[in-house]
């Protein structure tokens, strides 16, 4: 597990973001869920959650893991155990509006629901959490101040009362709704008319719809009626108050016979009278696998079907169905429209002329229906997914474009709530001069951005920041000052010599609007360095293949130009040049797991490398690892080690189990591990020791370098470049210790000597 902060030993590359936000990403358990339908294809793909720290714009900060994105700006993150530590899969989401106009999100989880105030979307901040059945599913709605969530997991549908979440933060229970008597405690999905004050059960079993009214009594609302004709997986309520179908409560299901796979569809029901529902209308569509979800246009005009099963079965592509409901009796398919992309549709709401879908490992994709009802063009999107759009249940399960505010919601199985904004460009980036590639530790290193207001926009001088994250992982914000033309300038802080920082830009217009700068760059803190070695291994190689205890029956490494698969890359790392040393290479076209590693583990190890005489020696490289394929995925690890005694003994550099989905840069300062030596060596084990699971691996572009870094001052105990009350506070924290830094005395003990000292070379 890497660390939850960026240091000079952690470097991320990005790729494929015309907008990205690179956050953190750390592995869990894995759920053991409550099943839905047998052989559920969630259940199925079931990978460990990402667990991190909560991202907030306000805060700034880069992290781990690449977001692509266009036209759609992170506000806030909070990954599953931020919700909740015991959470291990993210399901559904929904929105809440509080009588004084605050805005929360709702999220389910497998161990309950939880709620996160995001008033100030970039600025979000966790309020309560409410545990429940333990299932991979949970669906919730809102009614006045009253929120409805059930799950798969049984045990009735629970009641909680919001009321107090503006004064107090916190939510109560009110009860559980078990009615009628002998009725199944399971639910899929639920809905709420508004209009009607209506809650329907859909599914759990084989049921089709149960019926509540939330008006009389919401705390204990009594049942009135069900429909079982079909099993109901999703249902879309309307309660018609023109037209033809005037004062007519109209249910849009979502299913089929056994358990929705037989004649799947939309089934088209007049609920109004509770105690007798009619079937009045069926709609299927060409390669109908399973009707999932759906939601009416703006105009009542059209109903868009997402099909959980199709993508990948009878379509190659992500595909949205568009029914024809303007006659309820005879709703028709006229089409089908699609991004290209493979991922399986899931869910999908229409809110004004935008369509806002989730779509699995696409994450959110929004289509404008203002430019065509039937085949609206993609406008903008965020992948919550990296590194794949493949047809597998992983990813954004809901999305919420509903809030007054315009702030949109999702939800997502592995890796919690994200909060958005539709992107509003304040402002373009561009950098004056070139990037230092070393920053003084001393604090004088300055770099200038020409920073533009984009098209119609005015840029806030004020917001004009710089965040920087170092030495201690926190980000850092600096304010940048206008110098003329433009041109903003920032000075980079003090830091720890060796230190890998990783910074970014960004303006604000007047209205708040946030743009990024979609470069992050990366400095180290020196004052310069010298190249000992580089090996872009695009020869013979003098590193070794084997090791005592290696076993693995397949999958060695091998030098060579690398043959894509989905866990394996197409190129090597080198920017000019073709190979590097990968476990195992397959054929074009191959399966997956042809070449992985197998039974075993497979060691790479680096000839012996001299690094005496030298005063910071750091070793650099870029791995590839993947491990989040198969049906026991995730369960290894590659641990890289480092050696001063030619192998002797070993002391790990990192453990490595993220699946980045790209070539991953990592540096590391020699001496915080071992003593440097002429017989320093580098190994990388790549290990399949579990079942049913694809690992592979890769290694390229190896460098040692040495860094060159101001002379100590003597009482500078934190390496800024002053004598000051920094320094004294850490000595008065290791008063009476043998702490080797605050002893510069050097006499083994903290104490009035180097007091005298520290204060003598005072600089203030």
């Amino acid at each position: 597990m890497h660390s939850p902060f960026l240091s000079h030993s952690e470097h991320f590359m990005q790729i494929r973001s015309k907008h990205s936000l690179v956050l953190l990403a750390a592995a869990a358990m894995v759920v053991l869920p409550s099943f839905a339908h047998e052989g559920d294809g969630k259940a199925r793909d079931r990978q460990r959650p990402v667990y991190g720290p909560i991202y907030r714009e306000s805060e700034g900060g880069i992290a781990g893991g690449t977001f692509a994105a266009s036209g759609v700006a992170l506000k806030s993150w909070f990954p599953l155990n931020t919700l909740d530590a015991a959470a291990t899969s993210g399901n559904s989401c929904w929105g809440y509006i509080s009588p004084a106009g605050r805005e929360y999100a709702i999220i389910g989880m497998s161990s309950g629901t939880a709620w996160v105030e995001i008033t100030d979307p970039a600025n979000a901040q966790f309020r309560a959490f409410r545990t429940g059945p333990t299932s991979l599913w949970r669906d919730m709605r809102v009614f006045g101040n009253i929120c409805y969530c059930a799950s798969e997991g049984g045990s009735g549908v629970q009641i909680f009362d919001m009321s107090q979440l503006d004064a107090t933060g916190t939510v109560s229970v009110l009860g559980t709704i078990n009615t009628p008597t002998g009725t199944n405690g399971a639910t899929h999905t639920l809905a709420i008319d508004t209009v009607s004050g209506t809650l329907f059960r859909a599914g759990g079993g084989s049921n089709g719809l149960r019926m509540y009214d939330v008006n009389t009594t919401p705390g204990n609302p009594p049942y009135v009626g069900a429909w079982s004709a079909i099993y109901v997986h999703e249902m879309t309520p309307h309660t018609y108050t023109s037209g033809p179908y005037a004062g007519k409560q109209i249910a849009f299901c979502c299913g089929g016979g056994n358990g929705g796979n037989a004649n799947t569809g939309l089934y088209i029901v007049d609920v109004t009278n509770k105690a007798a529902p009619v079937q009045i209308g069926f709609a299927t569509y060409p390669g109908a696998r399973y009707c999932h979800q759906g939601w009416l246009s703006a105009d009542l005009k059209y109903f868009y079907i997402n099909d959980e099963l199709d993508e990948g079965n009878t379509t190659t592509t992500c595909d949205t169905i568009v029914i024809d409901v303007q006659t309820l009796a005879t709703p028709t398919y006229v089409g089908k429209f699609t991004n290209g992309n493979a991922s399986i549709g899931h869910n999908l709401f229409a809110a004004g002329n935008l369509c806002y879908e989730a779509n699995y490992r696409s994450g959110m994709r929004i289509f404008d229906l203002g430019v065509s009802a039937t085949n609206p063009p993609e406008i903008a999107y965020f992948d919550t997914y990296p590194g794949s759009d493949a047809a597998n249940f992983n990813g954004l399960w809901n999305v919420w474009p509903f809030f007054p505010s315009g702030t949109i919601i999702g939800s997502d199985l592995e890796r919690g709530l994200f909060v958005w904004k539709l992107q509003v460009d304040a402002a373009n980036f561009e950098l004056v001069g070139t990037a230092p590639t070393f920053a003084s530790p001393l604090g004088t290193t300055t770099i200038d951005m020409r920073v533009f207001a984009a098209a119609g926009q005015s840029i806030n001088p004020k917001s004009v920041r710089m965040t920087i994250t170092g030495s201690n992982g926190a980000a850092v914000n600096v304010a940048m000052s206008a110098i003329g033309g433009g041109v903003y300038r920032a000075t980079f802080p003090t830091d720890n010599c060796t230190t890998l920082a990783t910074y970014n830009f960004t303006a604000s217009n007047n209205a708040g609007d946030t743009s990024t700068d979609p470069t992050t760059r990366t400095v180290t803190y020196a004052l310069g360095s010298v190249v000992v070695l580089l090996d872009e291994f695009e020869s013979t190689s003098t590193w070794t293949v084997g090791a005592v205890g290696d076993n693995a029956t397949g999958g060695l490494w091998v030098l060579a130009d690398p043959v894509a698969t989905t866990a394996q890359p197409e190129d090597d790392r080198t920017v000019v040049g073709t190979k590097c040393w990968i476990t195992g290479n397959g054929t074009v076209g191959g399966a997956v797991g042809a070449a992985d590693v197998d039974a075993g583990t497979t060691t790479l190890v680096s000839p012996a490398i001299n690094l005496l005489g030298l005063d910071e020696p750091m070793i650099s490289y870029w791995r590839w690892y993947s491990n989040n394929q198969g049906a026991s995925s995730g369960l290894d690890s590659m641990p890289i080690e480092i050696s001063g005694n030619n192998g002797a003994t070993w002391v790990q550099l990192e453990l490595v189990t993220e699946n980045a989905a790209a070539w991953v840069q990592k540096s590391f300062r020699v001496r915080d591990f071992i003593t440097p030596s002429a017989q320093v060596r580098i190994r990388f084990l790549a290990r399949d020791l579990g079942s049913g699971s694809v690992v592979e691996a890769g290694l390229d572009d190896f460098r040692v370098f040495n860094l060159d870094c101001p002379n100590p001052i003597l009482g500078d105990l934190n390496s800024d470049g002053a004598v000051n009350a920094s320094d004294l506070t850490i000595m008065l924290n290791a008063w009476g210790s043998a702490d080797a830094t605050a002893d510069i005395s050097g006499n083994g003990l903290v104490g009035a000597e180097d007091i005298s000292l520290l204060l003598n070379a005072w600089t203030g």
